[in-house]
């Protein structure tokens, strides 16, 4: 029995030591700080300022979340594909970066309900035939990895030439350069290319899905979920919410806008 009892307390020390710390709630009070994931290549949900300090939607949420816990915020630059790594081995508290809530995601992180919204597709030139993710046929499409438009749209054209980067800034690039016929991404990103980029076509070929973008924080920490849902709901109840969608995004949030 007492080697039994000594196994099992050696295991609890050798579990503790390979798992990554997740802070619930008072844990967070208690550290006095929230480290939360912005990205800085999605615009205008973050971007780099022009004092070269992180700028946008998700960095204004980031800012009201540490405001209303009363902790200091420190923020982590991220791109699509580490935000969920970072989560899960604990450099991150929060992930607050156009982060869509998918089954396969919520198997290793935790989301709370949607904070704002934006439309998902594959745009390119006026003049390239495609309607449809069946009518893609041998033109190439870049996309950022690990991003919601990457996963939903190998579900939807798995025989696609689909040419995937590290962040939308550089698949951005790729279309502009020609290295890639089409463009998956958000339908804001192709409002802000456009501006800077007047001779290049940004047409709508179709729109894979409208996504609630959601605060991801990691597994296990069911009173800090609860709070950002109380989070999320008195914001949208006052249009603060609302409001950042306006400034940002240029509409205000859906009417019948879901929640989880």
């Amino acid at each position: 029995m007492r080697l039994l009892k000594q196994l099992v307390a050696a295991a609890a020390v050798a579990l503790a030591l390979v798992s990554p710390a997740s802070a619930d709630l008072q844990d967070l009070l208690d550290n006095g700080k929230v480290r939360i994931g912005v990205p800085v290549d999605v615009p205008p949900f973050g971007s780099v300022g022009p004092n070269n300090e992180p700028v946008g939607l998700d960095i204004e949420v980031a800012k009201m979340v540490a405001e209303a816990l009363g902790l200091e915020l420190e923020l982590t630059q991220i791109t699509g594909a580490n935000r969920v790594p970072f989560l899960v081995t604990g450099k991150l508290d929060l992930v607050i970066s156009v982060m869509g809530a998918t089954p396969q995601r919520a198997l290793q992180v935790a989301f709370s309900s949607p904070y704002a919204a934006l439309a998902i597709g594959v745009f390119g030139p006026e003049g390239a035939p495609v309607t449809s993710p069946e009518e893609i046929g041998d033109l190439t499409v870049g996309v950022a990895r690990g991003t919601t438009q990457d996963i939903e749209l190998t579900a939807l054209a798995p025989d696609a030439n689909i040419m995937r980067f590290e962040d939308d800034a550089t698949a951005a690039a790729a279309y502009l350069s020609g290295q890639v016929d089409l463009l998956a991404t958000a339908n804001i990103v192709t409002q802000d290319l456009a501006k800077k980029h007047p001779d290049k076509e940004f047409a709508a070929k179709f729109i894979i899905r409208f996504s609630p973008a959601h605060i991801a924080f990691p597994q296990g920490n069911p009173e800090l979920g609860r709070w950002l849902d109380v989070f999320v709901f008195y914001n949208r109840m006052n249009g603060k919410l609302s409001d950042l969608s306006v400034e940002w995004l240029g509409t205000p949030l859906p009417s019948d806008f879901p929640s989880l």
